[in-house]
């Protein structure tokens, strides 16, 4: 008895122990979970790198991949929040990214699209590489969850701003105009005035000057709600919009307030300049003027990005010029000008061919996965398809044999009440044929009477009326080829004696009826045969 309660004591052991492991294992690993959601909080990425920098340098995580590359994701996104600001980002930044990325990819993690996501944000933003972050947001986009509207209007927003780098302003009018109308489905001001600025910023750049003005009216509009000094990053736009309307003091006060760290401001200084030279102010213009150049030339030469502003700006500087009659001015910006448009399309062109060349050997290898993971489910399931089909198959045999068989039985007895049937209409068909004929033969003298002019239809009833009908039928089928079954004796009987020639009064006194049951038959013949019957009965 104690060795059976001592197997009965481990026996329970193990189940608990088990159960607990089955618990810890389903549960996850809740340190990890903690930093991801976290690492979302730009406040907390300096605690966040501290955490993921001890766990990964101790091994305190296990030994499952996908683990580890969530564990570099969430680091990837500290390092971003804290170095962004700066611009002076780690210099492993993008094999950390990279890293995590092709290990959640050996495992199809569910943080697989995130990862796409934020290694296009630091391939362009951080490393000034628009090619290799559209690829990477194009990836996202293709196995971006659909429960996810806030993810999505983010990859949205990443993805115009890209192609907006690229010059591809078609692409990233799509992207953006998504992003709106996501936008403008949720109760969120900030969102909708950020939107509605990017996109009449890529209108305008686009050359949809309508498209541009709607929209950027609607992001002045939700500015005002704000009293807040971030958003004065949108005041060059704002102010050129009020020059463009010929609003001198609200485009003065936004053109003056325009943020120095936004890279528009030589758009700005060119606007004020073309205000100064508006308002009769010399000295200003050209203080201005030189300015904006200025800033425009140190912008082109440090950063690369600014090559798609720096056309803009050259036109607007060469229609300032323009309006001011400096023709060498004017000659020597649009020189400039296509020079610049020259290398920029060229620029543009190389990187969408790399975009291709990179966008097609990522999906030739999701294919491959993608393949590769079919052939396994299909070796798995070969054995039960094949039974399940098999089985189905004998089913439905059987299911047809017994189909056939009822159906067999129905056609039989319904064979046999046709043919029943067709016995019965035979020998009705034969009493009618007799009953026709009595009541031809029983008619003759009634019609030669009435021929004659020995007697009348006084005193005839129905029956008698039909056999006398009988007989004009069966004599002068002709007259009655165009007359309508639905007429009743006494008409049918008015109809044949006007056909044979008789008039109104005789037809009365053979008749025994007065003249206004005559006109009463000849309206309700004209009714009856109004729809078909050309015949002209006359008055």
């Amino acid at each position: 008895m104690n060795r059976k309660r001592n197997e009965s004591t481990n026996r329970s052991l193990w189940i608990a122990v088990l159960t607990i492991v089955f618990l810890a294992a389903c549960s996850g690993n809740p340190s990890l979970r903690k930093i991801e959601k976290e690492s979302d909080n730009p406040k907390l990425a300096a605690v966040v790198l501290h955490r993921t920098d001890s766990i990964l340098a101790c091994g305190g995580l296990s030994d499952e991949e996908e683990e580890e590359g969530r564990m570099l994701l969430a680091k990837a996104k500290a390092q971003f929040f804290l170095n962004y600001m700066t611009q002076s980002f780690p210099p492993r930044l993008d094999s950390v990214i990279t890293t995590a990325v092709q290990k959640l990819e050996r495992h199809d993690s569910p943080k697989l699209a995130e990862s796409y996501y934020w290694q296009g944000m630091i391939s362009n933003l951080c490393y000034g590489k628009p090619v290799e972050g559209m690829v990477a947001l194009e990836n996202a986009l293709l196995i971006l969850p659909d429960d996810d509207p806030e993810f999505r209007a983010r990859l949205y927003q990443q993805l115009s701003t890209v192609y907006e780098q690229l010059g591809n302003f078609d692409m990233a009018v799509r992207y953006m105009q998504q992003m709106v109308r996501l936008m403008d489905s949720r109760d969120d001001p900030v969102g909708q005035l950020v939107t509605h600025y990017d996109i009449s910023t890529i209108f305008r750049q686009n050359g949809q000057k309508d498209s541009a003005d709607y929209y950027l009216r609607l992001a002045i509009r939700e500015r005002a709600k704000f009293n807040d000094h971030r958003f004065d990053i949108f005041n060059e736009v704002f102010g050129s919009y009020y020059l463009e309307q010929n609003d001198l003091p609200k485009a003065k006060y936004y053109l003056s307030h325009a943020l120095i760290a936004d890279g528009r401001m030589p758009d700005a200084q060119l606007g004020l300049a073309r205000i100064a030279w508006m308002e009769h102010r010399p000295a200003d213009t050209q203080r201005c003027l030189q300015r904006s150049v200025t800033l425009a030339d140190s912008l082109y030469r440090a950063d690369g990005s600014y090559r798609t502003p720096m056309v803009s700006f050259l036109r607007s500087l060469a229609r300032f010029y323009s309006d001011m009659g400096a023709k060498d001015e004017e000659l020597h910006a649009r020189r400039r000008l296509d020079t610049v448009g020259t290398a920029l399309a060229r620029h543009n062109a190389r990187l969408l061919n790399e975009a291709s060349v990179q966008e097609r050997d990522y999906l030739a290898r999701k294919l491959e996965q993608e393949n590769q993971r079919q052939n396994r489910l299909r070796m798995t399931f070969a054995g039960i398809v094949v039974l399940l089909a098999g089985g189905y198959v004998f089913l439905l045999a059987r299911r047809y044999i017994r189909r056939s068989r009822e159906r067999m039985g129905k056609l039989r007895r319904k064979t046999y009440r046709q043919t029943h049937e067709i016995e019965k209409l035979k020998g009705q068909v034969k009493e009618y044929s007799k009953t026709q004929a009595d009541r031809i033969i029983d008619g003759k003298p009634l019609y030669e009477s009435i021929e004659r002019g020995t007697a009348t239809m006084e005193g005839w009833d129905k029956d008698t009326q039909e056999r006398y009908i009988c007989y004009a039928r069966f004599i002068d089928p002709d007259v009655f080829a165009t007359l309508s079954e639905k007429l009743t004796a006494k008409p049918t009987i008015f109809f044949y004696l006007w056909k044979k020639g008789y008039n109104d009064a005789e037809i009365a006194r053979i008749m025994n009826v007065s003249n206004g049951s005559i006109r009463t038959m000849r309206y309700n013949i004209r009714r009856q045969k109004q729809q078909g019957d050309d015949t002209n009965i006359s008055a």
